[in-house]
């Protein structure tokens, strides 16, 4: 019954009351790897507690990382809908708790009925269109615009309130350069640029933007009403 109460915060009461037969908890370590880039599984993971990297390593060792994912996120899915290897690297960034779930148990309890399918058509469309985001980003924007775009980003997720936002634990500046395709030199510069226009403060691992409406403006003028800016604007306050 816990794992089921903790579901249902998280996805549909339906779902989550068909999926908890084949529930199990599992605990992660700091560092520890739960999929493997190809590896062939299909075990669909809800974060409780902790936060993960999803991310792919090039055969250089050139690191890209495609998000964090924090409680209340689901990842894992695209396997178990498609039989698929999977698309990337997860692994804990710190110690979670994850409800597993098989792949062919979730894939028949979300497609049992028009409301827990279209939960997860909308799920992958809103991924679908990050996914767009990002990718003009980094083929339209120089590194400084898709910085002003992450940093964005991480003010959405970390909740605006009073035009200001606080990142803690920030990404580290070499993590930002593998988050937009650049490296850690040209994040540092950019980031001394926003500490002096008065944009931003730093302390230790926490950055504060102390004008979100600024930085939006910043984020407009170089790349168009996208959507990162129309996330921003629609919601203010978390």
């Amino acid at each position: 019954m816990a794992i089921l109460r903790d579901l249902r915060g998280i996805v549909p009461v339906a779902l989550a009351e068909r999926l908890e037969p084949h529930a199990r908890l599992v605990k992660l370590r700091a560092g520890q790897l739960i999929i493997g880039h190809q590896d062939h599984t299909s075990d669909v993971f809800i974060v409780l507690e902790g936060t993960l990297r999803v991310e792919l390593v090039s055969l250089g060792g050139r690191e890209v990382i495609l998000a964090d994912l924090g409680p209340g996120e689901l990842f894992g899915e695209y396997s178990a809908i498609d039989e698929q290897p999977r698309s990337a690297n997860v692994s804990a960034t710190g110690g979670c708790t994850l409800v597993c779930i098989p792949g062919q148990a979730f894939r028949a309890a979300a497609l049992a009925s028009p409301d827990t399918a279209e939960w997860l058509a909308r799920l992958l469309v809103q991924r679908i269109r990050l996914l767009t985001e990002r990718n003009f980003e980094l083929n339209a924007l120089a590194v400084r615009s898709r910085l002003h775009c992450e940093l964005l980003r991480l003010c959405i997720d970390a909740g605006i309130a009073d035009n200001r936002a606080s990142i803690a634990p920030a990404p580290t500046h070499a993590q930002f350069a593998a988050r937009i395709g650049t490296h850690r030199e040209a994040v540092t510069r950019e980031l001394l640029y926003l500490h002096k226009a008065g944009v931003l403060e730093q302390k230790g691992r926490a950055l504060t933007v102390g004008d979100v409406a600024q930085l939006t403006e910043i984020v407009r003028a170089a790349s168009g009403d996208v959507g990162v800016i129309q996330r921003a604007a629609g919601k203010p306050r978390q």
